[in-house]
């Protein structure tokens, strides 16, 4: 959703809206891929605007479909998140680039009296991702030896066995550099 900053009323605006399907697939980068996929998200803004500068007041709720970085099982990873946006007109013409100072640094900027609301919703939930999904805080993860999912049944492999092709580094010894 595009908001144009000219028709934004004195007294503000209030936005409801979904998105659906694969929205989020025109803010990668070509031929980017997402380990990853957005379920449709359900975005309220409200918009203040004071001469040039717009402050948006965003949430969204939504959910994530990722893979368990431990036991590599598919799971649903619910976002509910608000953030708040304050945009200024951009000074610098697209495409040239321009140092910013340390006021820059606290706004966002907005080109040609647009801006675009998805881009903001899909910067926000990229940041909820964590490094390291996990199904559950206490996944086991899967048997080293066997594969097998421990959180849904145990296998017969020993604990700290070491597999044999590293028998040779049992015996090695570093030596001291001075």
């Amino acid at each position: 959703m595009k908001i144009q900053v000219s028709l934004i009323p004195e007294e503000g605006r209030q936005i409801q809206y979904r998105l659906d399907g694969d929205w989020y697939r025109e803010y990668l980068q070509k031929g980017g891929v997402l380990e990853f996929r957005i379920r449709p998200a359900d975005v309220a803004v409200t918009i203040h605007k004071v001469l040039d500068a717009v402050t948006l007041d965003i949430r969204v709720e939504t959910s994530l479909d990722l893979d368990c970085g431990r036991c590599l099982e598919s799971f649903l990873l619910p976002v509910r998140s608000g953030f708040r946006y304050t945009l200024v007109p951009s000074r610098a013409p697209e495409g040239r680039k321009e140092e910013l100072s340390d006021e820059d640094i606290s706004f966002g900027h907005y080109q040609d009296d647009l801006i675009d609301l998805d881009s903001l919703v899909f910067e926000q939930i990229l940041l909820q991702v964590p490094m390291k999904p996990l199904c559950v805080e206490t996944c086991r993860g899967l048997c080293v030896r066997c594969g097998v999912n421990l959180n849904t049944e145990s296998c017969a492999c020993k604990p700290g066995a070491v597999d044999g092709r590293l028998d040779a580094l049992k015996t090695f010894k570093a030596r001291k550099q001075s």
